[in-house]
């Protein structure tokens, strides 16, 4: 990061963010899942329509459907018909989602490791923005 812009908020913010997504990601695949996956699964507390979690990723509807299909096909995730319309479908974590998503949950840990590279006073400015919201 460029030093005009290493401690000004938005910078420290997209530094942060930048980090916290490849340990994000890196996580999911040690799990055996991948990112966009994940995102899905952490998602799922209550049965979703497909076209609400296209509006959560703000991607197409055809995205979040193949999506869902491959975590269907290794049984990470289940569809029934919405009670209030037939003709939609809602998605719901399985059994061995949860398992996977507690998995996942308990290796990413709090986050902080992603931040542990990052230098000393920029997370110290980082840690102050926070404390000042």
């Amino acid at each position: 990061m460029a030093d005009a812009c290493s401690n000004h908020p938005v910078g420290l913010l997209l530094a942060a963010s930048e980090r916290l997504n490849a340990h994000l990601e890196s996580t999911a695949r040690a799990v055996g899942i991948t990112h966009a996956q994940m995102r899905v699964l952490m998602q799922l507390d209550q049965p979703t329509r497909l076209c609400d979690l296209a509006s959560l990723h703000e991607c197409d509807p055809s995205s979040i459907t193949s999506l869902v299909q491959r975590l269907e096909r290794d049984g990470l995730v289940q569809r029934d018909v919405d009670p209030t319309d037939a003709r939609a479908r809602r998605i719901r974590i399985s059994a061995k989602g949860k398992r996977l998503r507690q998995k996942f949950q308990d290796t990413v840990g709090d986050g902080s490791a992603a931040l542990a590279d990052m230098p000393r006073e920029q997370r110290l400015a980082l840690a102050a923005m926070i404390s000042a919201s």
